[in-house]
């Protein structure tokens, strides 16, 4: 089935006179996640991950996907022709210089300018220059070859409440218009739905997991126009936004309203706008190219949104901690599989108020299924839980509150001392990241290698980040902030929140990975400058029978026995009596 819609695909190439085709798995809004009407990557080639890229040209195709999916689109590209490219590794090459090698001259490229952003046209027309190879923008081929292609999403969008949000939109538009006079900017382009729920203090449901809407945000000096699909608004919600000068346009009105505005100084964000944004606004536009002000904003988290986020935590532990009692009861009947644990861990998190949904779909990777670091179960593929062994999982919540993102390792029986000891190090590596105290201006890069010390003295080490950013109510992942290898120039803020996530991977035996959020808050150890310090805000238990004291030092033990304590008195007075029994016994000294 993959081949023949590859080959359908190569027939629509050759009557636009393309010679290769990138599909980036985006939609026009550079999403990382998208709805199903995007899912293009997945649908071309069945690789279910969420990152990776796809080329198809007159004779190959291959994906470029990195180090967490390595294992998962092996599996998922078995019996295609689709080559895989482990993105990241030596004498791998990129999409680009493998495009060189396998074209001639003269020969095009192409991609759906709406699903390609103004940073994919630069690399690419940087990368083919001088190689005999040129680029061009092409509408969305995959309308000619996916005839069940979902429609456009356009589900119901609601009002954030301020006690949750902290910030009204007239605070945000005001402050992004001081922003806006700075640059001298007449409008600002935002295509990005994360910062467009923000900012207007909106949410939805149209991409799964994510609390997002389809739409555009047009920013002016002193009103401003969203595009959203029709009848995604109560008439009260839009009667509201146009009070406050935020005129509503059908999202299919963007092109022919930009073709009527008075041209002026505007700012594209190249990571976020599309090549088909761009090409609306014209030559009689001056065009800037920033990045978007409003991520900066909205991923340093005012004190309300620090508040409710504690909330969330509170709510997403006791569910939590009522989920490992429910396992702990009921793993050695048998006939608990790794889809099965996540609809019941789902199920526990839906009795919290104010539980919206899941913030991405529950890793449950029971032994050999946890070295896939991206594993996703289904009732073909899940292990049957057994004992002894160890599950990774990795599960979220999204609540009005907050949004949740937390990874423990469980186990049954008794495990090897292999598994132990690797169970350890991660932790003591968890542990000194966790811990930090840092400059103001510290960038994540920076801090990584706290996470990575303890396995880089093993000469061991793993291939994804440390941690990303996570939203108030909005995408799981999100910048600009990172902790990882990658040198991204962006300093960890007070009030951002980041996850804390060092991990290992056994191929084939389990995986290892522990993950708390961590907001970055004031410290008082600075002498003659500014400090920072991390302060944790997942509450749930970690494994202590899979902890090695001998491993740690007094301060890494100190740091787990206060950890527990903290879980202990945060979750206890929202715990039945034998649930409180239970976690006192999870939280002891070491």
């Amino acid at each position: 089935m993959i081949n023949e819609r590859i080959n359908k695909l190569r027939e629509v190439m050759t009557k636009e006179g393309l010679d290769a085709y990138i599909i980036s798995g985006s939609d026009p809004h550079q999403s990382e996640y998208t709805a199903e009407r995007w899912t293009t990557r997945r649908w071309i080639t069945g690789f279910t991950g969420s990152a990776g890229l796809v080329v198809v040209t007159a004779d190959k195709a291959g994906l470029w996907t990195d180090s967490r999916y390595f294992l998962q689109a092996e599996a998922e590209l078995k019996g295609t022709e689709i080559e895989l490219f482990k993105f990241g590794l030596a004498d791998v090459p990129g999409h680009l210089e493998w495009l060189t090698d396998e074209l001639g001259s003269g020969s095009t490229v192409g991609s759906n300018v709406w699903t390609s952003s103004i940073d994919n046209r630069k690399e690419i027309e940087s990368q083919l220059a001088g190689t005999g190879l040129s680029y061009k923008g092409s509408r969305d081929l995959l309308d000619d070859v996916w005839k069940d292609r979902p429609g456009f999403p356009g589900k119901p969008v609601f009002q954030l409440d301020l006690k949750y949000a902290g910030k009204s939109r007239e605070e945000k538009l005001t402050e992004i218009r001081v922003w806006m006079k700075k640059k001298r900017l007449s409008w600002y382009f935002v295509s990005s739905l994360s910062d467009i729920a923000w900012v207007l203090n909106l949410r939805g449901s149209d991409i799964s997991f994510n609390p997002l809407f389809m739409g555009y945000l047009l920013i002016g000096k002193g009103s401003c126009y969203l595009y959203i699909n029709g009848g995604q608004l109560s008439t009260d919600l839009s009667e509201l936004l146009e009070s406050e000068s935020i005129i509503v346009k059908p999202y299919e009105e963007l092109e022919s309203h930009a073709v009527s505005l008075l041209p002026g100084r505007i700012n594209l964000a190249p990571g976020t706008s599309s090549i088909g944004a761009f090409n609306l606004f014209g030559d009689d536009w001056e065009k800037v190219f920033e990045k978007d002000i409003t991520a900066g904003m909205k991923a340093v988290k005012n004190k309300i949104e620090i508040s409710a986020v504690r909330n969330a935590m509170r709510k997403d532990g006791v569910a939590l901690v009522r989920f490992m009692m429910w396992l702990e009861e009921n793993w050695a009947k048998g006939d608990l599989s790794e889809v099965s644990i996540a609809d019941k861990l789902a199920d526990f998190r839906s009795r919290q108020d104010g539980f919206i949904g899941l913030s991405f779909a529950t890793i449950a990777g029971f032994n050999d299924h946890g070295a896939i670091i991206h594993y996703s179960a289904s009732n073909k593929s899940a292990h049957n839980l057994t004992s002894p062994g160890v599950l990774l999982l990795d599960s979220g919540g999204q609540y009005l509150d907050g949004t949740t993102d937390i990874t423990r390792i469980l186990k049954s029986g008794d495990v090897s001392t292999e598994i132990i000891h690797d169970y350890t190090i991660v932790l003591k590596g968890h542990i000194d990241l966790a811990m930090v105290t840092f400059p103001v201006g510290t960038k994540g890069f920076q801090l990584d290698i706290l996470a990575r010390r303890a396995l880089w003295e093993e000469g061991r080490n793993y291939g994804h980040g440390t941690g990303h950013g996570v939203g108030f109510f909005l995408n799981v992942h999100e910048g600009p902030q990172t902790i990882s290898q990658k040198a991204v120039d962006i300093a960890i803020e007070e009030g951002m929140i980041t996850s804390n996530e060092p991990g290992i991977y056994i191929e084939n035996k389990y995986g290892i990975r522990i993950e708390n959020l961590i907001l970055a808050v004031k410290s008082d150890i600075g002498r003659t400058e500014d400090f920072l310090q991390f302060e944790t805000l997942t509450m749930c238990p970690l494994e202590l029978d899979l902890i090695d004291v001998t491993l740690l030092t007094e301060v890494q033990k100190e740091w787990v026995n206060n950890y527990h304590i903290q879980v202990y008195n945060t979750l206890g007075p929202y715990l039945e009596e034998s649930e409180r029994d239970w976690l006192k016994g999870k939280t002891g000294r070491l």
